[in-house]
């Protein structure tokens, strides 16, 4: 008679590992382990840098209240992002999408609205567009590709402690957008004769429903030669975006808290639902502003050139953590998902 062992190994769930460690050790720690969205390639007459981006209903987005033609704009961001902040300029873009059954020629067509006026708002040069089965709904699979000419790239600071840490818009509204559509949602499920309630809230549902890259600011540095020493697309939280860049760096950061821009309907809304405002800033989703470290040598020009850029800290040596700093003075670690921290 066989012996079963009936001992199971014990498992590690992804979130006690941290989504950016398991990365690093599938990669085996390569130089590369954070570039889980971009990839780049040095040419003789300038930098490429590819982006990628994958949209799964259910997931990143929720057709109940996400209109197809605001999607499909959207989707197109979410590939140009990290582009514009490596300070490249957009050229081609790929995009295919996933269908299952329930989707109709006129819904493709709806879809495809959004994603051409996005791609001719930012002016890009090629676009290619691919149509696929699927089983699990609506898939959005895109990849962008953007150059920087030669003379730019190679004039790109390494990150220096006392560099300052810069972003373009207000933190948290998307996520206290995304908040009150769910709760408007839920509303209506469970009354469907109850009218949503959305009239006062515009702002923070434009910021999750019909977001804007402000493209300026990239625009100004170049021509300024004013040139960051990194760069951040911030969909998925700021914590998660200046982790990032003092993963890659090698240096800790300090951000202020009586820094982060915040709107007053963010707080409102997180008010309204009981959540707290300062988290939803911090590790809320979708907002698609850009980070920037400048070199604090900068600071004179980018301050006359770029006034709405918000300065929210600054890189800190090496072994110095990635802190946050209360206006007491209190130092308090930063927490981002997919951290495992």
């Amino acid at each position: 008679m066989d012996r079963k062992d009936n001992t199971q190994s014990k498992k590690t769930p992804i979130e006690e590992t941290g989504k950016i460690y398991l990365i690093e050790k599938l990669l085996n720690g390569s130089s590369n382990s954070l570039s889980d969205t971009i990839s780049a390639e040095e040419q003789d007459n300038g930098h490429i840098l590819v982006s990628h981006s994958l949209l799964l209903e259910g997931i990143d987005f929720d057709l109940v209240y996400t209109p197809l033609k605001h999607l499909g704009y959207k989707a197109v961001l979410s590939a140009l992002g990290p582009i514009y902040a490596a300070c490249h300029t957009p050229q081609t873009i790929s995009v295919k999408i996933g269908l299952s059954g329930r989707f109709f020629t006129e819904d493709v067509e709806e879809l495809w609205q959004g994603i051409s006026a996005a791609i001719a708002e930012h002016k890009i040069e090629t676009a290619g567009l691919d149509l696929l089965p699927s089983l699990t709904g609506l898939t959005l699979s895109l990849s962008s590709q953007g150059k920087q000419p030669k003379e730019r790239f190679v004039q790109m600071p390494a990150p220096a402690s006392g560099d300052l840490i810069c972003i373009t818009g207000s933190m948290g509204a998307a996520y206290m957008g995304l908040q009150l559509l769910e709760r408007e949602k839920a509303l209506f499920n469970s009354n469907p004769g109850v009218q949503p309630k959305l009239g006062d809230y515009k702002f923070i549902l434009k910021s999750y429903l019909s977001p804007e890259i402000n493209t300026t600011v990239p625009e100004t540095m170049m021509n300024n030669n004013i040139f960051p020493s990194a760069g951040e697309f911030i969909t998925r939280g700021l914590a998660d975006s200046v982790k990032r860049v003092c993963r890659r760096s090698g240096l800790g950061a300090r951000i202020f808290l009586d820094k982060l821009p915040i709107a007053t309907q963010t707080f409102a809304m997180a008010e309204e639902l009981n959540m707290d405002a300062i988290t939803a800033a911090l590790n809320g989703g979708d907002d698609m502003h850009l980070l920037y470290v400048i070199p604090l040598a900068k600071y004179e020009e980018f301050k006359k050139e770029l006034p709405a850029l918000d300065v929210i800290g600054h890189l800190s040596g090496a072994g110095t953590g990635t802190m946050l700093v209360t206006p007491d003075g209190s130092s308090i670690e930063l927490k981002a998902q997919g951290w495992g921290d």
